[in-house]
Protein backbone atom coordinates (compact mmCIF):
# COMPACT_ATOMS: atom_id res chain seq x y z
CA UNK A 1 0.00 0.00 0.00
CA UNK A 2 1.33 3.69 -0.75
CA UNK A 3 0.95 6.67 1.63
CA UNK A 4 2.53 9.26 -1.19
CA UNK A 5 1.33 10.04 -4.83
CA UNK A 6 3.46 9.23 -7.63
CA UNK A 7 3.85 13.03 -8.32
CA UNK A 8 4.61 13.58 -4.52
CA UNK A 9 7.68 11.00 -4.73
CA UNK A 10 8.72 12.25 -7.47
CA UNK A 11 9.59 15.67 -5.97
CA UNK A 12 11.27 14.00 -2.62
CA UNK A 13 13.85 12.81 -5.66
CA UNK A 14 14.05 16.35 -6.54
CA UNK A 15 14.84 17.87 -3.50
CA UNK A 16 17.02 14.77 -2.78
CA UNK A 17 18.89 14.49 -6.59
CA UNK A 18 18.57 18.07 -7.69
CA UNK A 19 20.84 17.82 -10.16
CA UNK A 20 19.69 15.08 -11.68
CA UNK A 21 18.05 15.11 -14.51
CA UNK A 22 13.51 13.99 -15.30
CA UNK A 23 13.80 11.00 -16.61
CA UNK A 24 16.03 9.57 -14.02
CA UNK A 25 13.46 10.93 -11.38
CA UNK A 26 10.66 9.46 -13.00
CA UNK A 27 12.22 6.48 -12.89
CA UNK A 28 13.71 6.34 -9.43
CA UNK A 29 10.06 7.63 -7.73
CA UNK A 30 8.35 4.90 -9.91
CA UNK A 31 10.67 2.30 -8.86
CA UNK A 32 10.79 3.28 -5.06
CA UNK A 33 9.09 1.33 -2.08
CA UNK A 34 7.89 2.67 0.88
CA UNK A 35 8.60 1.94 4.28
CA UNK A 36 7.59 3.16 8.16
CA UNK A 37 10.30 2.23 11.35
CA UNK A 38 9.12 3.00 14.60
CA UNK A 39 11.20 5.45 17.48
CA UNK A 40 14.16 3.04 18.20
CA UNK A 41 13.96 0.29 15.08
CA UNK A 42 17.06 0.10 13.04
CA UNK A 43 16.68 0.77 9.52
CA UNK A 44 20.15 -0.69 8.59
CA UNK A 45 22.50 -2.27 10.89
CA UNK A 46 26.57 -1.92 10.69
CA UNK A 47 28.19 -5.11 9.45
CA UNK A 48 25.14 -6.21 7.13
CA UNK A 49 25.26 -6.53 4.30
CA UNK A 50 23.08 -3.66 2.27
CA UNK A 51 21.90 -3.05 -1.05
CA UNK A 52 19.27 0.11 -0.79
CA UNK A 53 19.79 3.62 -1.00
CA UNK A 54 17.28 4.77 1.65
CA UNK A 55 15.64 8.54 1.41
CA UNK A 56 13.68 9.87 4.74
CA UNK A 57 10.58 11.32 3.93
CA UNK A 58 9.36 11.70 7.51
CA UNK A 59 10.96 11.73 11.16
CA UNK A 60 14.45 11.61 12.10
CA UNK A 61 17.34 9.10 12.33
CA UNK A 62 20.39 9.17 13.87
CA UNK A 63 23.68 7.57 12.45
CA UNK A 64 25.96 5.68 14.85
CA UNK A 65 29.02 3.83 14.59
CA UNK A 66 30.24 1.20 16.81
CA UNK A 67 33.96 1.53 18.44
CA UNK A 68 33.54 -2.16 20.22
CA UNK A 69 31.23 -4.66 20.74
CA UNK A 70 29.70 -2.52 23.64
CA UNK A 71 29.74 1.17 22.44
CA UNK A 72 28.84 3.00 19.47
CA UNK A 73 28.96 6.95 18.86
CA UNK A 74 26.47 9.13 17.24
CA UNK A 75 28.25 10.67 14.40
CA UNK A 76 24.95 12.15 12.29
CA UNK A 77 21.49 12.93 12.37
CA UNK A 78 19.71 12.41 9.39
CA UNK A 79 16.03 14.86 8.42
CA UNK A 80 13.39 15.06 5.47
CA UNK A 81 14.55 15.06 2.79
CA UNK A 82 18.42 13.90 3.28
CA UNK A 83 19.13 10.69 1.77
CA UNK A 84 22.12 7.33 3.49
CA UNK A 85 23.15 3.99 2.92
CA UNK A 86 24.65 5.38 -0.54
CA UNK A 87 27.92 3.34 0.14
CA UNK A 88 25.68 -0.07 -0.19
CA UNK A 89 25.06 1.59 -3.58
CA UNK A 90 28.66 1.91 -5.13
CA UNK A 91 30.43 -0.87 -3.21
CA UNK A 92 28.82 -4.34 -4.00
CA UNK A 93 28.72 -6.88 -1.38
CA UNK A 94 29.89 -4.36 1.16
CA UNK A 95 29.12 -4.55 4.93
CA UNK A 96 27.42 -1.36 6.26
CA UNK A 97 29.65 1.42 7.78
CA UNK A 98 26.88 2.93 10.09
CA UNK A 99 23.63 1.94 12.25
CA UNK A 100 20.58 4.03 11.14
CA UNK A 101 18.36 4.21 13.63
CA UNK A 102 15.06 6.03 14.21
CA UNK A 103 14.53 8.89 16.48
CA UNK A 104 11.15 9.23 15.82
CA UNK A 105 8.43 7.47 13.81
CA UNK A 106 9.90 7.42 10.24
CA UNK A 107 8.85 7.08 6.55
CA UNK A 108 11.19 6.58 3.99
CA UNK A 109 11.78 5.64 0.49
CA UNK A 110 14.06 2.70 -0.28
CA UNK A 111 16.12 2.06 -3.91
CA UNK A 112 17.29 -0.93 -4.89
CA UNK A 113 21.13 -1.52 -6.18
CA UNK A 114 19.69 -2.53 -9.54
CA UNK A 115 17.45 -0.27 -10.35
CA UNK A 116 19.90 3.24 -9.14
CA UNK A 117 22.88 1.44 -10.83
CA UNK A 118 20.44 1.52 -14.25
CA UNK A 119 20.06 5.25 -13.66
CA UNK A 120 23.48 6.19 -12.70
CA UNK A 121 24.67 4.43 -16.34
CA UNK A 122 22.60 7.43 -17.93
CA UNK A 123 24.01 10.18 -15.21
CA UNK A 124 27.71 10.17 -14.63
CA UNK A 125 27.32 13.45 -12.30
CA UNK A 126 24.90 10.68 -10.10
CA UNK A 127 28.14 8.55 -9.40
CA UNK A 128 30.60 11.40 -8.82
CA UNK A 129 27.82 13.51 -6.47
CA UNK A 130 27.62 9.98 -4.12
CA UNK A 131 31.02 8.88 -4.28
CA UNK A 132 31.91 12.60 -3.04
CA UNK A 133 29.49 12.40 -0.34
CA UNK A 134 30.52 8.54 0.46
CA UNK A 135 34.17 9.87 1.40
CA UNK A 136 32.62 12.47 3.34
CA UNK A 137 30.76 10.04 5.75
CA UNK A 138 33.53 7.58 6.25
CA UNK A 139 35.90 10.62 7.19
CA UNK A 140 32.91 12.23 9.44
CA UNK A 141 32.85 8.63 10.41
CA UNK A 142 36.42 7.59 11.33
CA UNK A 143 37.15 11.19 13.02
CA UNK A 144 34.47 10.83 15.54
CA UNK A 145 35.37 7.00 16.00
CA UNK A 146 38.72 8.23 16.63
CA UNK A 147 37.80 11.25 19.04
CA UNK A 148 35.73 8.70 20.66
CA UNK A 149 38.73 6.06 21.58
CA UNK A 150 41.17 8.92 22.20
CA UNK A 151 38.89 10.30 25.10
CA UNK A 152 38.46 6.65 26.09
CA UNK A 153 42.27 6.55 26.17
CA UNK A 154 42.93 9.62 28.43
CA UNK A 155 40.58 8.29 30.85
CA UNK A 156 43.28 4.79 31.25
CA UNK A 157 46.16 7.05 31.08
CA UNK A 158 44.82 8.99 34.54
CA UNK A 159 44.60 5.73 36.18
CA UNK A 160 47.85 4.49 34.61
CA UNK A 161 49.92 7.33 33.10
CA UNK A 162 53.39 5.09 33.83
CA UNK A 163 52.17 2.08 32.13
CA UNK A 164 49.66 2.84 29.66
CA UNK A 165 51.61 5.65 27.85
CA UNK A 166 53.29 3.30 25.45
CA UNK A 167 49.90 1.17 24.83
CA UNK A 168 47.89 4.59 24.46
CA UNK A 169 50.43 4.91 21.75
CA UNK A 170 50.54 2.00 19.78
CA UNK A 171 46.13 1.89 19.71
CA UNK A 172 46.42 5.42 18.82
CA UNK A 173 48.56 5.14 16.00
CA UNK A 174 47.29 1.73 14.61
CA UNK A 175 43.42 3.25 15.24
CA UNK A 176 44.14 6.48 13.10
CA UNK A 177 46.40 4.65 10.54
CA UNK A 178 43.57 1.81 10.07
CA UNK A 179 40.65 4.97 9.74
CA UNK A 180 43.21 7.43 7.66
CA UNK A 181 43.73 4.10 4.94
CA UNK A 182 40.35 3.39 4.84
CA UNK A 183 38.60 6.32 3.18
CA UNK A 184 41.11 6.40 0.21
CA UNK A 185 40.75 2.58 -0.47
CA UNK A 186 37.04 2.39 -0.48
CA UNK A 187 36.59 5.16 -2.75
CA UNK A 188 39.21 3.45 -4.93
CA UNK A 189 37.36 0.03 -4.29
CA UNK A 190 34.33 1.41 -5.24
CA UNK A 191 35.34 3.59 -8.59
CA UNK A 192 36.91 0.41 -9.68
CA UNK A 193 34.39 -1.62 -9.06
CA UNK A 194 31.73 0.36 -10.99
CA UNK A 195 34.70 0.78 -14.01
CA UNK A 196 34.79 -3.33 -14.47
CA UNK A 197 31.58 -3.53 -14.61
CA UNK A 198 31.53 -0.44 -17.13
CA UNK A 199 29.48 1.99 -15.75
CA UNK A 200 31.64 4.94 -15.45
CA UNK A 201 32.92 5.30 -18.86
CA UNK A 202 33.25 8.14 -21.64
CA UNK A 203 33.59 11.74 -19.95
CA UNK A 204 33.77 10.08 -16.24
CA UNK A 205 36.42 8.04 -16.73
CA UNK A 206 39.46 10.57 -16.25
CA UNK A 207 37.47 11.74 -13.40
CA UNK A 208 37.45 8.43 -11.77
CA UNK A 209 41.13 7.97 -12.85
CA UNK A 210 42.12 11.12 -11.51
CA UNK A 211 40.56 10.39 -8.53
CA UNK A 212 42.06 6.87 -8.08
CA UNK A 213 45.48 8.53 -8.34
CA UNK A 214 45.15 10.94 -5.53
CA UNK A 215 44.30 8.26 -2.93
CA UNK A 216 46.78 6.23 -3.77
CA UNK A 217 49.53 9.08 -3.78
CA UNK A 218 47.81 10.17 -0.15
CA UNK A 219 49.14 6.22 0.87
CA UNK A 220 52.13 6.45 -0.29
CA UNK A 221 52.81 9.73 1.05
CA UNK A 222 51.35 8.43 4.26
CA UNK A 223 53.24 5.34 4.12
CA UNK A 224 56.74 6.95 3.45
CA UNK A 225 56.00 9.19 6.10
CA UNK A 226 55.97 5.89 8.23
CA UNK A 227 59.19 4.54 7.21
CA UNK A 228 60.83 7.84 7.52
CA UNK A 229 60.03 7.89 11.66
CA UNK A 230 61.17 4.72 11.81
CA UNK A 231 64.19 4.30 9.85
CA UNK A 232 65.35 8.16 11.30
CA UNK A 233 66.19 6.25 14.36
CA UNK A 234 68.31 3.48 13.31
CA UNK A 235 70.09 5.53 10.64
CA UNK A 236 72.82 8.35 10.79
CA UNK A 237 72.63 11.13 8.94
CA UNK A 238 74.85 12.25 6.37
CA UNK A 239 76.51 15.55 6.82
CA UNK A 240 77.80 18.22 4.04
CA UNK A 241 78.17 21.65 3.18
CA UNK A 242 74.70 22.87 1.87
CA UNK A 243 72.96 25.66 0.74
CA UNK A 244 70.16 26.67 2.53
CA UNK A 245 68.68 27.92 -0.97
CA UNK A 246 68.62 24.22 -2.29
CA UNK A 247 66.80 22.42 0.97
CA UNK A 248 64.06 25.68 0.51
CA UNK A 249 63.33 25.36 -2.84
CA UNK A 250 63.45 21.31 -2.74
CA UNK A 251 60.97 21.11 0.12
CA UNK A 252 58.47 23.82 -1.32
CA UNK A 253 58.63 21.69 -4.54
CA UNK A 254 57.32 18.44 -2.39
CA UNK A 255 54.97 20.78 -0.88
CA UNK A 256 53.16 21.72 -4.19
CA UNK A 257 53.43 17.99 -5.94
CA UNK A 258 51.10 16.59 -3.24
CA UNK A 259 48.24 16.63 -4.70
CA UNK A 260 46.32 18.30 -1.55
CA UNK A 261 48.74 21.27 -1.88
CA UNK A 262 49.61 21.76 -5.10
CA UNK A 263 47.83 25.36 -5.50
CA UNK A 264 49.22 26.06 -1.89
CA UNK A 265 50.57 29.62 -1.68
CA UNK A 266 53.92 30.13 -0.27
CA UNK A 267 56.30 32.93 -0.40
CA UNK A 268 59.75 32.98 0.35
CA UNK A 269 62.41 35.64 1.57
CA UNK A 270 65.89 34.20 2.01
CA UNK A 271 68.86 37.17 3.46
CA UNK A 272 71.58 36.77 0.91
CA UNK A 273 74.17 37.47 3.80
CA UNK A 274 72.79 33.91 4.67
CA UNK A 275 76.18 31.37 5.17
CA UNK A 276 76.47 27.52 3.60
CA UNK A 277 75.10 25.61 6.39
CA UNK A 278 76.77 22.22 7.38
CA UNK A 279 74.12 19.56 8.17
CA UNK A 280 72.25 16.48 6.05
CA UNK A 281 70.07 18.08 3.50
CA UNK A 282 67.99 15.30 2.81
CA UNK A 283 66.90 15.62 6.52
CA UNK A 284 66.30 18.98 6.31
CA UNK A 285 64.29 19.20 3.72
CA UNK A 286 62.40 16.37 4.83
CA UNK A 287 61.75 18.85 8.20
CA UNK A 288 61.03 22.48 6.31
CA UNK A 289 58.66 20.06 4.33
CA UNK A 290 56.56 18.64 7.09
CA UNK A 291 56.14 22.57 8.72
CA UNK A 292 55.09 24.41 5.02
CA UNK A 293 52.81 20.67 4.36
CA UNK A 294 51.60 21.51 7.98
CA UNK A 295 50.98 25.41 7.79
CA UNK A 296 49.11 24.90 4.29
CA UNK A 297 46.86 22.76 5.86
CA UNK A 298 45.76 24.88 8.27
CA UNK A 299 45.57 28.11 6.41
CA UNK A 300 42.54 29.28 4.53
CA UNK A 301 42.31 28.61 0.76
CA UNK A 302 43.96 31.43 -1.39
CA UNK A 303 45.59 32.61 2.05
CA UNK A 304 49.84 32.48 1.47
CA UNK A 305 52.35 30.97 3.76
CA UNK A 306 55.44 33.06 4.20
CA UNK A 307 58.67 31.42 4.20
CA UNK A 308 61.65 33.76 6.08
CA UNK A 309 65.25 32.66 6.75
CA UNK A 310 67.80 34.87 8.38
CA UNK A 311 70.63 35.40 10.37
CA UNK A 312 69.25 34.83 14.32
CA UNK A 313 70.15 36.55 17.23
CA UNK A 314 72.45 34.20 18.28
CA UNK A 315 74.77 34.37 14.81
CA UNK A 316 72.75 30.60 14.16
CA UNK A 317 70.13 30.72 11.19
CA UNK A 318 66.48 31.30 11.08
CA UNK A 319 63.57 29.68 9.24
CA UNK A 320 60.72 30.63 10.05
CA UNK A 321 57.15 29.42 8.80
CA UNK A 322 54.04 31.34 9.51
CA UNK A 323 50.70 31.27 8.53
CA UNK A 324 47.64 32.83 9.15
CA UNK A 325 45.19 29.69 9.79
CA UNK A 326 43.40 28.13 13.02
CA UNK A 327 46.19 28.55 15.42
CA UNK A 328 46.71 26.13 18.25
CA UNK A 329 46.00 26.35 21.89
CA UNK A 330 48.81 27.17 24.20
CA UNK A 331 48.17 23.52 26.12
CA UNK A 332 48.19 21.76 23.01
CA UNK A 333 51.51 23.28 21.75
CA UNK A 334 53.92 21.01 23.50
CA UNK A 335 51.73 17.91 22.44
CA UNK A 336 51.27 18.09 18.99
CA UNK A 337 55.22 17.07 18.49
CA UNK A 338 54.73 13.73 20.10
CA UNK A 339 54.25 10.91 17.79
CA UNK A 340 50.57 10.64 16.47
CA UNK A 341 48.75 13.54 17.76
CA UNK A 342 46.24 15.61 16.00
CA UNK A 343 45.12 18.85 16.28
CA UNK A 344 41.14 19.26 17.01
CA UNK A 345 39.11 21.64 15.36
CA UNK A 346 36.62 22.92 17.61
CA UNK A 347 33.26 24.49 15.65
CA UNK A 348 29.52 25.10 16.06
CA UNK A 349 27.92 21.70 16.39
CA UNK A 350 31.21 19.94 17.88
CA UNK A 351 34.66 19.14 16.66
CA UNK A 352 36.78 17.34 14.39
CA UNK A 353 40.19 15.85 13.98
CA UNK A 354 42.31 17.23 10.88
CA UNK A 355 43.13 14.91 9.11
CA UNK A 356 46.92 12.58 8.54
CA UNK A 357 48.22 10.37 10.99
CA UNK A 358 50.02 12.70 13.08
CA UNK A 359 53.78 12.29 12.84
CA UNK A 360 55.32 15.20 10.75
CA UNK A 361 55.82 17.70 13.25
CA UNK A 362 57.27 14.78 15.35
CA UNK A 363 59.81 14.38 12.12
CA UNK A 364 60.43 18.03 11.83
CA UNK A 365 61.32 17.52 15.32
CA UNK A 366 63.68 15.06 15.80
CA UNK A 367 65.74 16.11 12.71
CA UNK A 368 66.35 19.61 13.86
CA UNK A 369 67.65 18.01 17.19
CA UNK A 370 69.60 15.67 15.62
CA UNK A 371 71.28 19.12 14.14
CA UNK A 372 71.80 20.56 17.68
CA UNK A 373 68.66 23.18 16.72
CA UNK A 374 65.16 23.56 18.33
CA UNK A 375 62.03 24.48 17.08
CA UNK A 376 60.07 27.35 18.33
CA UNK A 377 56.82 27.52 18.06
CA UNK A 378 54.61 30.77 18.51
CA UNK A 379 50.75 30.71 17.77
CA UNK A 380 46.97 32.45 19.02
CA UNK A 381 44.45 30.20 18.10
CA UNK A 382 42.04 32.13 15.29
CA UNK A 383 45.15 33.84 13.95
CA UNK A 384 47.68 32.09 12.91
CA UNK A 385 50.83 30.21 13.61
CA UNK A 386 54.57 30.58 13.43
CA UNK A 387 57.37 27.81 13.62
CA UNK A 388 61.10 28.50 13.67
CA UNK A 389 63.64 26.28 12.74
CA UNK A 390 66.49 27.53 14.69
CA UNK A 391 70.25 25.74 13.90
CA UNK A 392 73.57 26.75 16.04
CA UNK A 393 76.07 28.90 14.17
Amino acid sequence: MSYTTPEQRLEMFRQAFPKLEEGALRTLAETAEERFYTAGQNLCQQGELGTELYVLVAGEVAIYVRTDEHNEVLVNTGVPISYFGEMALLVENTPRSATIRALADSHVLTVERETFLAVADRNPVLLRRLASQLTDHLRNNDRAVINELRQKNNAVEEAYRDLATQEKMRREFVTTLSHELRTPLTSIQGYLQLMHKGVIRGDSLPVALDSITRNVEKMVAMTNNMLVLYEMQLSSPEFGELDLVDVVVEAVRRVQSTPDYAQAEISAVISPTLPRLHGDKNGLVLALHALLENAAKFSPAHTPVELRAQMGEDGGVWLDVVDKGVGIPTAEQEKIFEPFYRLEHVQKGGSTLFAGIGIGLSIAKFIVERHGGRIVLTSTPGKGSTFSIRLPK
